[in-house]
C-alpha cells in the first residue's frame, strides 16, 4: 500500500494518533498520595467518591510578604480606627435609610420612625413661623421656610407633628437623608449631636409636585439595649418648591424602546459593562459621556448622538417625527468604539449640512456629512504642534477670527 505524503520512516502522524487514543485515561483523577494509575473499572458514584478522599482538597497560599493594601482594607469598616464617630454615623444612617424606604412605600411611615425615637424626645414643632417667596410664576413656586423654636415633648406628640408636616403629600418618590455633621458629647453613655440634611420629593394630594430640602439638628444616645435613640429633634429651615402639575414626564422608553440597542446597550450602566467587557478596551468608572443634538439629515427634526464608554459603540438616533427614534448608527458610519466625552453637530464646510465632531479621550474625530444619511471620517482633520497630553474631555466651536469658518 502506498504511503500518504505525511508519513515518514519510523513514525507517522497516523500511527501517533492511533497509539494516543487511550491518552485521555491518563487524566482520570487519582488520590494525591498515589502516583500509580488505578485500573479502569465501572464504579458507582458512592464508590467513586469514597476512592478519592482528596476530591475537595484546598490549598491556602502563603505569600512571603503581606499586601500593602492589607492595612488600608482593615480600616474600611467604620469604627475600625480612631474615628469612632464614623461608626456612630454609619449605624444612625442605617436607621434613617430604613425610614426613607418606608416613606416611599407608605408615608408618613410613623412605625419606622418610632423605632428610633426616645419616649421622652424633645422636639421643635414643624409648623413654619416665617415664609419668604423666592420666585413664583410659570407654574413653579419656590419658598424659604423657617420653623418655630417652640418645643413638644414625647414620642407620640412628635409623631403627630411629622404626620401633619407630611399630610399634603400623597406619595413620595424620593426620601433621602444625609448626615452632614456629627459631634460626640462627653459622658458615660455615647451621645452624639448630628446635623441631618433631607430631600423629600413627591406628589401632593391635589396632584401637584413638591420638593422639600432642609436640615434637622438632632441628638442621639444609646439605650439599655445599646440601640441608638433620638432624644432631641429640631427643624431649622427648608426650601419648598411646588409645581401645579408635573413639569417633565419620562418618555425615554416610548421614544427609544423599539430600538434593539436601547434594550441591549443603553439600559445597562457602566457597572454592568465593566463586568462584561474586556478590561483591555479601557472602560473606566467615571461616566464622562455626553450627547449631541442636531438635525443630521436636514428634515427639520432634532436627532440624537449618544456618546458611550470605551468598547461600546456611540449611537445615532434618527427622529421619526412621531415621538420615536430609529437607530441609524451603522448606516451613518459613526459607530465609534473609543471612549467619547462629547460630540457636537456643526457645519464645518458651510455646505448647509451638519457635520459631526466626536471628542474621544485620545483626540477629536471629524465626520463630514455626505448628504445621503451617511458620514465619512476626515482623516488628519486636526493637527497639533505638539502631541496632546492627557485626555480630551470637552470641546467648543466658534469662528474666533471672523473668516466665516468654524
Amino acid at each position: 500500500m502506498a504511503r500518504r505524503k505525511d508519513e515518514k520512516d519510523g513514525f507517522s502522524r497516523r500511527s501517533f494518533l492511533r497509539r494516543m487514543r487511550w491518552a485521555p485515561l491518563l487524566f482520570l483523577p487519582a488520590p494525591i498520595q498515589g502516583f500509580s494509575f488505578p485500573s479502569v473499572r465501572h464504579e458507582s458514584s458512592r464508590d467513586r467518591n469514597a476512592s478519592f478522599p482528596f476530591a475537595d482538597f484546598r490549598l491556602t497560599p502563603h505569600y512571603p510578604a503581606k499586601s500593602p493594601l492589607e492595612d488600608v482594607l482593615s480600616r474600611v469598616v467604620p469604627g475600625s480606627d480612631e474615628y469612632l464617630t464614623e461608626k456612630h454615623a454609619f449605624e444612625i444612617m442605617r436607621l434613617l435609610a430604613e425610614w426613607g424606604e418606608a416613606l416611599k412605600f407608605s408615608p408618613p411611615a410613623l412605625a419606622a420612625l418610632a423605632k428610633f425615637l426616645d419616649a421622652s424626645i424633645e422636639a421643635s414643632t414643624l409648623i413654619p413661623t416665617q415664609v419668604k417667596t423666592l420666585r413664583t410664576g410659570n407654574g413653579i413656586d419656590v419658598y424659604r421656610r423657617w420653623f418655630s423654636t417652640n418645643g413638644v415633648t414625647g414620642r407620640e406628640r412628635f409623631l403627630q407633628e411629622i404626620q401633619s408636616y407630611l399630610a399634603p403629600l400623597a406619595r413620595l418618590e424620593t426620601a433621602e437623608f444625609e448626615i452632614v455633621g456629627i459631634k460626640e458629647s462627653a459622658g458615660l453613655s455615647p451621645t452624639v449631636q448630628i446635623h441631618i440634611r433631607y430631600d423629600l420629593v413627591g406628589t401632593r394630594k391635589d396632584n401637584g409636585r413638591e420638593e422639600r430640602i432642609g436640615a434637622w439638628k438632632t441628638e442621639w444616645t444609646r439605650d439599655g439595649s445599646d440601640a441608638w435613640r433620638a432624644i432631641r429633634w429640631a427643624a431649622t429651615d427648608e426650601t419648598l418648591s411646588r409645581a401645579r402639575e408635573p413639569v417633565f414626564i419620562d418618555i425615554t422608553s416610548h421614544a427609544l424602546g423599539q430600538t434593539e440597542s436601547f434594550g441591549k446597550q443603553m439600559l445597562h450602566g457602566v457597572d454592568y459593562w465593566r463586568t462584561v467587557l474586556d478590561g483591555a478596551c479601557g472602560i473606566d468608572v467615571y461616566g464622562n459621556n455626553g450627547l449631541a443634538v442636531g438635525d443630521f439629515d436636514g428634515d427639520g427634526l432634532d436627532d440624537l448622538y449618544v456618546c458611550q464608554h470605551a468598547g461600546l459603540p456611540n449611537r445615532l438616533y434618527h427622529n421619526r417625527g412621531d415621538g420615536t427614534f430609529d437607530d441609524v448608527t451603522e448606516k451613518a458610519g459613526v459607530d465609534v468604539l473609543d471612549s467619547t466625552a462629547c460630540a457636537l453637530f456643526a457645519d464645518f464646510e458651510n455646505k448647509g449640512r451638519q457635520d459631526l465632531l466626536v471628542v474621544c479621550g485620545s483626540g477629536p474625530l471629524l465626520f463630514l456629512n455626505q448628504g445621503n444619511g451617511k458620514y465619512s471620517l476626515k482623516r488628519e482633520a486636526f493637527q497639533f504642534v505638539r502631541p496632546p497630553q492627557g485626555t480630551f474631555t470637552h470641546a467648543a466651536i466658534a469662528d474666533y477670527d471672523g473668516d466665516g469658518q468654524l
